[in-house]
């Protein structure tokens, strides 16, 4: 594992298909934003706190992916999201791996959970964007690869 800086050239994104067989669409992806874990802030403060007081809820992990239109058969980004979105029965993995200044490796870090496909939408410049939210009562973890 090399450690330090890295940028988006070094993060691979892999989302089940409908068999669900893990696809790597890193080729159809030019940013991935929301990876991660948010808690909801919730006011506690009490008349005589000093300062405002939070405690936090349960955290949320909605990631957004967007990148060129694609329809390569079994691994472009459309023919992936055009046929899980909206679809509830199973869940999706979804496996972003972050390169340290190279390809992923033993010991990258990495994300994944189980998501739904909220959304899926292709834009008039011939990019699209999917949205997936967290489909299970485990929570997605940062781990290593």
């Amino acid at each position: 594992m090399a450690t330090g800086k890295t940028n988006a050239k070094h993060i691979t994104v892999q989302v089940d298909d409908t068999a669900p067989t893990a696809r790597d669409i890193t080729p159809d992806v030019s940013n991935v934003s929301g990876t991660g874990l948010t808690y909801a802030e919730q006011d506690v403060t009490g008349y005589s706190d000093g300062v405002i007081n939070f405690t936090l809820g349960h955290p949320s992990s909605e990631i957004e992916i967007t990148g060129p239109f694609s329809n390569t058969a079994t691994t472009g980004a459309h023919t992936v999201f055009s046929a899980i979105v909206g679809h509830v029965t199973n869940t999706k993995t979804v496996d972003i791996r972050i390169g340290i200044r190279a390809a992923p490796a033993s010991g990258d870090p990495k994300f994944s959970g189980e998501y739904y496909c909220a959304s899926y939408v292709v834009s008039g410049d011939g990019t699209y964007s999917a949205r997936m939210v967290p489909a299970s009562s485990v929570v997605p973890v940062w781990g290593t690869v």
